[in-house]
Formats: structure tokens, C-alpha cells, sequence
């Protein structure tokens, strides 16, 4: 295997593990949320950090590591190459929401009162609109990054 082959493994690899884990986490939350009564909605809470950390970070840094040694290799000039900078802008709008906005709020949600519904509720709705925006970054990223458009 030849080493672009090997470093765009590792980039699309990097992808699926991030948009995979926000995606099903967005879905899974908003289900187990609707069950908060049978399911402690704290247990779901610190699940999703801990499959933030492991999946969204890995696949985070493999994807920008092996993104900016593609880049490298394939001799792309970032400021005349403009899906790679749509890509890159999305995954940093992306990422500044989540470092900002979820994975503050993920750990609110894990600390907060299971009796404080309204609290939790608030929260919540906060971590879903905020958390499908960065999700939606993130397709729009992929989508710049597949079509070169």
C-alpha cells in the first residue's frame, strides 16, 4: 500500500468515527431522554462523554492529522483550493461548538438533578439544536470535501 493510499485509510476511517459517533449519539440520546423515567438519564449522560472523548476525539485527530499530511503529499495550496478550505472551516465551526457549547453542557447534563426535569429539559434541548448544528457542519464538511465542489 502506498503511503496517500495509506494516509486517506486513516482520513476516512478518522470520518466515520466521528460523524458516526455524533450521529447515532444525537439519535440514541433523544431516545433514552424520552425514557428518562425508566432509564437514569445521568448513566446516558456520562456514556455520551465517554463516546465523545474515545470515538469524536480519536477520529477527530485522525482525521485532521492525516488531512493535513494528504494535503502535503498531494501538493494542495490551501488558499486557492476552496472545498478544502469549506471542509476545514466546517470541522472548526464544528469543533468550537462542541468544545464551547456540548461537551460543557454534556457535563451539566451528567451533574444535574435527575428531579430538576425542567432543568434537564432546558439543557437538553440546548445540547440537540446546538449538538445537529455541529452535526450539520460536519455533513456539510464531508459533502466539501467529497465533491470538491
Amino acid at each position: 500500500m502506498d503511503e496517500i493510499a495509506l494516509f486517506r485509510v486513516v482520513h476516512v476511517a478518522g470520518a466515520v468515527l466521528l460523524l458516526g459517533n455524533v450521529t447515532i449519539t444525537g439519535f440514541w440520546a433523544a431516545f433514552l431522554y424520552r425514557a428518562r423515567r425508566v432509564v437514569p438519564f445521568r448513566l446516558v449522560a456520562r456514556a455520551i462523554l465517554w463516546t465523545d472523548l474515545v470515538f469524536t476525539v480519536v477520529g477527530g485527530i485522525m482525521l485532521v492529522i492525516s488531512g493535513i499530511v494528504l494535503m502535503r503529499l498531494r501538493g494542495y495550496v490551501l488558499a486557492s483550493t476552496p472545498w478544502l478550505q469549506q471542509g476545514i472551516v466546517s470541522l472548526t465551526l464544528s469543533a468550537a461548538l462542541w468544545l464551547g457549547v456540548l461537551l460543557p453542557d454534556q457535563w451539566r447534563l451528567e451533574r444535574t438533578d435527575p428531579g430538576d426535569d425542567a432543568a434537564l429539559r432546558t439543557l437538553f434541548l440546548r445540547w440537540s439544536v446546538v449538538g445537529w448544528t455541529a452535526t450539520a457542519f460536519l455533513f456539510y464538511g464531508l459533502w466539501a470535501m467529497v465533491s470538491k465542489a
